[in-house]
């Protein structure tokens, strides 16, 4: 007779709650490595790496206090996961989660020491990759409403958000790299900007999340925000506008045919 392992045998339980212990230690990682440079005086603080880099598709300076939300559900998602070792999408997407925690805590030092560069572009994409590919691997799974509130929400709100980073980090390397396409004239960022755009239609159609979409709009909102008051380009600002209803069309289509 095949041997079958139950959900709180030995044999799940020495594999299932090191990813539950890993999402939390990783939730907490992050907060720590976002402050450690300021604490030890390690290079310049992100805000001040971004600055060195504005252009028109930099979001205002609130926009960045979802990190405080996306912080404070980490730790709680961490903390449930622990408790709900056998959970299908622990299973299924907890390291994906750990994942951007990971890649959350190097950005958070990388940054300060080497500023927006190509390395920190390309340490969101992996971000993006692994929530991505993990919103969808949930989306085949019959899960709990605890699940889909603790590992399925805090997934697709830290997604959403580093979605947009992706797009600002790589502008801003631009203008770091002193490249030829520079996002600082309006026309090269309103491109730029109808591409993200784009791609978070495209994201939150595969991800199949309404949460996805969040931060989405939040991003495009201070966006928006920033081409009124600080770049003072008002195309920007009317074609932010415009993605956020696009956006909020897209997600009602998408849970309709949830």
């Amino acid at each position: 007779m095949a041997l079958t392992a139950h959900p709180s045998s030995p044999e799940t339980r020495s594999i299932v709650p090191f990813a539950g212990t890993e999402l939390l230690l990783l939730s907490i990682a992050q907060i720590v490595a976002s402050q450690a440079p300021e604490w030890f005086g390690i290079g310049r603080n992100v805000a001040e790496q971004s600055a060195a880099t504005s252009h028109p598709l930099v979001p205002l300076g609130p926009a960045f206090a979802i990190w405080g939300v996306i912080y404070l559900y980490g730790i709680v998602s961490g903390v449930w996961a622990m408790r709900h070792y056998s959970s299908v999408a622990l299973k299924a997407a907890g390291w994906h989660l750990a994942l951007i925690w990971l890649m959350n805590a190097v950005w958070s030092v990388w940054v300060p020491v080497s500023g927006i560069d190509w390395v920190s572009f390309v340490i969101i994409a992996i971000s993006v990759i692994s929530g991505i590919t993990g919103l969808v691997k949930l989306n085949g799974l019959t899960l709990t409403k605890a699940e889909k509130g603790f590992i399925v929400a805090p997934l697709a709100l830290v997604t959403g958000w580093v979605t947009a980073a992706m797009v600002v980090n790589f502008t801003s390397a631009l203008v770091a790299a002193n490249a030829v396409v520079d996002p600082r004239e309006v026309m090269v960022s309103t491109g730029f900007l109808l591409g993200l755009i784009a791609l978070g239609g495209t994201l939150v159609y595969t991800a199949r999340s309404a949460i996805y979409a969040v931060p989405l709009v939040w991003a495009l909102g201070w966006i928006a925000a920033a081409n009124v008051t600080r770049q003072n380009e008002p195309l920007m600002a009317f074609t932010a506008v415009i993605g956020i209803g696009l956006l909020l069309v897209m997600t009602v289509v998408v849970k309709r045919r949830a």
